[in-house]
């Protein structure tokens, strides 16, 4: 797994929002400012998921097992949905605040079929049990549902909340608050509800 520095440009992006508010602004301003970022991602992963199977088949007798290995690429980016911010979570005091955050969700999930590369040397179709391509879908609509069972195993929410942290904290501070005080509401287990 490696971690892709697009939501650097998410950064910048944030920052520019907050280089046109004057520390001075009212809390209305700030809470319409943050929730125009909307669907903030913090975090992508990119790795690799090696899919194997077997196909076994009866014709009177058992039949040798046909065999199929595939490597395929699958991309995630989790973040927070700023835009479900509501006035009751900035709480503003002088040059502190405190903001309670949504939960950690999946804004995009990516497993492109046209990026899945075969292993042709150790998949093979046996005699009258060949690997057809609905076996094929059948594998990796598998390896997909594994991947979804696997999300809180990922790593992905703790990494989205660091990232988060790091730059609302930048982008308050360009606001002119001095103690910022961040927290993520407990959205449960990591699904792709918000994402589908």
């Amino acid at each position: 797994m490696k971690k892709n520095g697009a939501w650097a440009v998410l950064a910048a992006f944030l920052l520019l929002l907050a280089s046109g508010c004057a520390p001075g602004d009212g809390k209305s301003e700030l809470l319409n400012r943050l929730k125009s970022a909307a669907k903030l991602a913090t975090v992508k992963f990119t790795f690799h998921k090696v899919i194997w199977g077997e196909k076994e088949k009866r014709v009177f007798i058992k039949l040798r097992n046909a065999s199929f290995l595939a490597f395929s690429k699958i991309e995630i980016t989790a973040g927070i949905d700023l835009g479900k911010l509501k006035a009751t979570d900035v709480i503003v005091s002088g040059k502190s605040i405190r903001v309670t955050l949504p939960p950690v969700e999946i804004v995009a999930y990516s497993y492109p079929f046209e990026k899945v590369e075969v292993d042709r040397s150790y998949t093979s179709s046996r005699f009258l049990n060949p690997i057809r391509l609905d076996d094929m879908e059948e594998f990796l609509r598998q390896a997909d549902a594994d991947v979804r069972r696997s999300l809180d195993g990922l790593g992905l929410r703790k990494r989205a909340e660091a990232n988060t942290s790091a730059l609302l904290t930048r982008v308050l501070a360009k606001f002119g608050f001095q103690t910022i005080d961040l927290e993520f509401t407990d959205g449960g287990p990591l699904t792709f509800k918000s994402y589908e």
